[in-house]
């Protein structure tokens, strides 16, 4: 089997033929051609083209391969075209040996900030910061966003007066400087010091941020970090907790869902045998309880289940998913709009009421071939864990399964069914994470990733998703099932693919800060130097043109955006936009882009007890003392040094606005002046 870096490692071309009439090919081949010294207009010029066509008839095809070219050359990838073909070289670490780490890098940062100038430009994002900046009436005075970024001289000036003090006094002194709070950006919560919605701030300073803003779905918490000893309580750094992806080897492997990882902490001894046997046994038997069974096997069955009934499960399974898709073509004739739109095939149940009858929605089409399917690979893990005497004699039960291929099948099963609870309910990816002008210069980035490990945080997560009903969930238990929401474990991935000087040697030690429960440590746990899939890379323009083909493409609509259909509906009608231009997808949305991904257990034995080994239930640190500790290990010493003092005088609002307005060559327009007044 070819590995990724046979695939798609660096100077691997990607060729492909696109569909089009001979006059758009024509059209194509000649800019392309024009476009081989890649200029630096030469992506403007490609969506310039793209824009001069609807999308109808075959001009969708041309407009999305202009705009899927200008999105990957200005990721560095490069582009060739001959009579039949369009050929594509992605980057990577190295490129004949003359690229480096740094390279890299500055690459993609480039091509990033590229995309996230666009996104700034563009009207509505204008009026946004605009109307942010703008010194309106607002909680009983005029105020703006401006307010809440921190003046970096007056900043430096206090710090500055406390360094003759003596370590105690000067730990104290230092706490009445910056002492850190957490805030949640919660809908319709508005700020007491300016009026401003919490939502809108923390979205102005993600605009500050190295790529464009983007919504993504599932999950997320917005928090914002401030400055309570200062005046308007400035904001020190944002942060987002979102849905994290289903499959990431790199994190899967470090918490143990993967079965060779698994198999080595029972080898070595870190997992007893007994342990985990129990664990896979209860795992499954509580996945069986948590789907609707009753319209597909009998209780015998489900007690004491045969390889007959799992064949049959898959029978039934397909029978489903045929039926389903005479439906979407059904649907798809009887609802077409003006322009060839055709409205989503949403079910009957779309969102979670107190009188949804979930009974009737797991007799959906859609839920039926995924009861039968899941139920069928349940039953074939449970059959095998009965075969092979896993609760009578674990170790000699495990060794068999760990050895064949169905028991090796069985085990994966059940992992699988540990990574799908505890990514429902209990990981959490930090997809934003960092400090904002002046208290970058304080590494304030380390303390807000710090303060996602807080009791504040953790609290704010389940009072938020705790007890929610799950409208998958209900609709494949036929009953209202509602699932916890304790983190245990967050991780986050480097953007740059390189060392993160935010999260290299992030830890505090209890033994070190009085009052710390537990060791906070967040360390890096894989690498990937070939890049993995996504669509960072593409833009929003182009990934709007990829799903029109993918809707243009065929006789139904297979992606509905529906619960339940799988996961990132987005992504797979990109996926599906390319496979029709006549690409494989997985060729473009793998991004070559090298990434290191980052974990924390939140307490001591987490990523075991995901597993349901052991326990984690661990006091968490607040936020208040987790301050203390950071100011201790980081902020003492650095508040002394001349550089920092320097460095913070020339940041606060003029610093933020240029950031937001600058130039393709770093200047800010006159015009943009900050208006404090």
């Amino acid at each position: 089997m070819s590995t990724d870096d046979e695939l798609f490692g660096p100077g691997r071309s990607r060729a492909f033929s696109p569909f089009l009439a001979a006059g758009e090919r024509k059209q194509l081949h000649d800019l392309l051609n024009l476009g081989s010294g890649m200029p630096r207009s030469f992506a403007d010029e490609l969506r310039s083209l793209a824009r001069r066509y609807v999308d109808d008839g075959d001009s969708i095809k041309l407009r999305a391969i202009c705009l899927l070219v200008a999105d990957l050359c200005e990721q560095g990838w490069r582009v060739s075209i001959d009579s039949d073909r369009i050929t594509f070289e992605p980057p990577g670490i190295v490129r004949s040996g003359q690229q480096s780490i740094d390279d890299v890098k500055e690459r993609v940062r480039g091509a990033l900030q590229t995309a996230r100038m666009r996104q700034l430009q563009e009207p509505s994002v204008m009026q946004f910061l605009g109307r942010m900046e703008r010194r309106t009436h607002r909680a009983g005075a005029k105020s703006s966003v401006a307010d809440l970024i921190d003046d970096g001289a007056g900043l430096a000036r206090e710090l500055k007066a406390i360094e003759k003090l003596a370590d105690g006094e000067r730990e104290a002194a230092l706490k009445r400087i910056i002492d850190p709070v957490i805030e949640i950006a919660e809908a319709g919560a508005k700020c007491p010091d300016t009026g401003l919605a919490l939502i809108d701030i923390w979205r102005y300073f993600r605009h500050t941020w190295a790529h464009e803003y983007r919504a993504i779905p599932g999950r997320q918490m917005l928090v914002l970090v401030r400055n309570a000893a200062r005046p308007r309580r400035p904001i020190m750094g944002i942060a987002m907790l979102a849905s994290p992806v289903m499959r990431l080897n790199a994190r899967d492997q470090w918490i143990g869902w993967l079965r060779d990882s698994a198999e080595e902490r029972v080898r070595s001894g870190v997992w007893a045998p007994s342990d985990f046997a129990t664990a896979l046994i209860h795992r499954v038997d509580a996945s069986i309880s948590s789907v609707r069974w009753d319209d597909l096997a009998s209780a015998e069955e489900i007690a004491d289940p045969t390889e007959t009934v799992a064949l049959r499960l898959e029978q039934r399974a397909a029978g489903a998913a045929f039926a389903r898709d005479q439906q979407l073509r059904e649907h798809y004739e009887s609802h077409r709009e003006a322009g060839g739109q055709v409205r989503p095939h949403r079910g009957a149940l779309k969102s979670a009421h107190p009188d949804s009858d979930w009974r009737a929605a797991s007799e959906d089409l859609l839920f039926v071939r995924k009861r039968a399917e899941t139920l069928a690979q349940l039953l074939f893990a449970k059959g095998m864990f009965h075969g092979a005497g896993l609760a009578r004699n674990p170790e000699t039960a495990l060794d068999q399964l760990f050895s064949t291929r169905s028991g090796q099948k069985a085990i994966d099963i059940a992992l699988t069914e540990f990574r799908k609870a505890g990514l429902s309910s209990e990981v959490a990816d930090v997809s934003i994470c960092g400090a904002v002008h002046p208290y970058n210069e304080l590494l304030g980035g380390k303390l807000v990733a710090l303060v996602l490990t807080s009791k504040e945080i953790r609290d704010a997560y389940q009072r938020r998703y705790s007890g929610q009903t799950s409208v998958i969930a209900s609709q494949m238990a036929g009953r209202v099932i509602s699932k916890p929401a304790n983190l245990r474990i967050l991780t986050t991935t480097s953007l740059y693919g390189v060392g993160s000087s935010q999260y290299n040697r992030l830890v505090l030690r209890a033994e070190d800060h009085p009052g710390l429960p537990h060791d906070l440590k967040w360390g890096a746990i894989g690498k990937s130097l070939t890049g993995g899939f996504g669509t960072l890379h593409l833009g929003g323009e182009t990934a709007q043109a990829l799903r029109s083909m993918a809707l243009a493409r065929h006789d139904a609509r297979r992606v509905n955006n529906r619960f339940g259909e799988g996961t990132s509906p987005r992504l797979r009608q990109i996926r599906e936009g390319l496979d029709a231009l006549g690409l494989k997808s997985d060729a473009i949305l793998h991004h070559a882009t090298p990434r290191i991904f980052y974990g924390c257990e939140l307490s001591p034995g987490a990523r075991s007890a995901l597993l349901g080994i052991g326990a984690s239930d661990f006091e968490a640190p607040t936020c208040e003392t987790i301050g203390d500790a950071w100011r201790r290990r980081w902020v003492s010493k650095r508040a002394l040094r001349r550089e920092t003092l320097d460095a913070l005088a020339s940041l606060g609002p003029s610093s933020v606005r240029a950031s937001l307005y600058a130039d393709a060559d770093g200047q800010l327009p006159l015009f943009m002046g900050l208006n404090r007044g």
